[in-house]
């Protein structure tokens, strides 16, 4: 196993999907640019209305603009198809107190190959949602991966916040390595505060859903189906 990282610099891809985060993204760029293993940052502005786009501009970041919302998944596809290395990060443009300590405990396991892909859950998160991974699979915005995992993980899955459970559950199903854990130190501001109580929370209800559907997609319906299949090719 390569355990070292001299050889590893300025070999990541960061890739930020943003929606009316102008008051958060410039310090995740910096944090971001900072990193001596990062090589570009790209913001993919998903159709925000504030100064998203010109903040991220002024701290250095490649700039992708949606002239409307398409969701998470769709703006995290374009910044796939924009990277130039074969290792990619995506970060939530809403972190506050991201520090490059964080930042190294994300991709150093992908960097150095103990791993295919890695999330990093930071302490504010709903770590014990996350905690029941046998029924729900690992959330979290911040996470290194090799590229292949995106593109072996198909279209059809790749909406909205269900991007995160369908990019878990490939990377497993194909036979990948997965890790995760808590980093302490950063924080993310939170749907209601950003968006006001009613629409934040309107909005966790929508990505709430997200969830649950596409976790009884992948993990029953598919599982099921693919379970039969194996067993008609078994007989047949």
């Amino acid at each position: 196993m390569d355990t070292t990282i001299e050889n590893k610099k300025r070999t990541v891809s960061i890739i930020i999907p943003a929606f009316n985060e102008a008051q958060t993204i410039g310090a995740v760029i910096q944090t971001a640019y900072n990193h001596p293993w990062v090589d570009e940052v790209l913001v993919i502005d998903d159709g925000s209305k504030d100064n998203t786009s010109s903040e991220a501009r002024a701290a250095g970041a490649t700039i992708y603009r949606l002239l409307s919302n398409q969701g998470k998944a769709s703006a995290m596809a374009l910044g796939v198809a924009r990277a130039r290395n074969d290792i990619i990060c995506f970060l939530d443009a809403d972190l506050t107190e991201f520090n490059i300590q964080a930042l190294t405990q994300i991709l150093e396991p992908v960097i150095t190959n103990q791993t295919d892909m890695f999330v990093g859950l930071h302490h504010s998160n709903t770590y014990t949602f996350n905690k029941l991974l046998r029924f729900f699979p690992i959330i979290g915005g911040e996470r290194a991966l090799k590229k292949e995992l995106w593109l072996r993980t198909p279209t059809q899955y790749k909406k909205s916040f269900q991007i995160e459970i369908a990019l878990n559950f490939f990377t497993k199903k194909y036979g990948y390595r997965m890790d995760f854990k808590i980093i302490p130190g950063f924080s993310q501001v939170i749907k209601e505060k950003k968006r006001g109580v009613l629409k934040g929370l309107w909005q966790r209800m929508g990505m709430i859903l997200d969830i649950i559907i596409i976790s009884f997609r992948l993990y029953i319906i598919f599982s099921i189906k693919n379970s039969v299949a194996k067993k008609r090719k078994k007989f047949a």
